[in-house]
C-alpha cells in the first residue's frame, strides 16, 4: 500500500505498523514525535498503530540545546 513519508510516497506491506516503518526506514526513534494524519501517536502505541493507504506520516526529532 502506498503512505507518505515526510511528504515522500513510499510503499509498505498491507499489514505494517508504524513501528515497522520506522524500523524500516532507518530512522532514529530516540527524542522522536511522529503524527500520523495530523494526529500525534504515542510511542507506546507505536507497535499497534497499524497503517492505511494513503496516510502521511511525519516524523520530527527534537534536539537539545548545548
Amino acid at each position: 500500500m502506498k503512505v507518505y513519508l515526510n511528504q515522500q510516497e513510499i510503499f509498505v506491506g498491507s499489514r505494517c505498523s508504524l513501528r515497522d516503518l520506522l524500523a524500516g526506514s532507518g530512522s532514529s526513534t530516540e527524542n522522536t514525535s511522529v503524527a500520523v494524519n495530523n494526529c500525534i501517536i504515542p510511542k507506546d502505541e507505536w507497535s499497534t498503530k497499524m497503517l492505511k493507504d494513503s496516510d502521511k506520516i511525519i516524523v520530527m526529532s527534537a534536539q537539545g540545546l548545548l
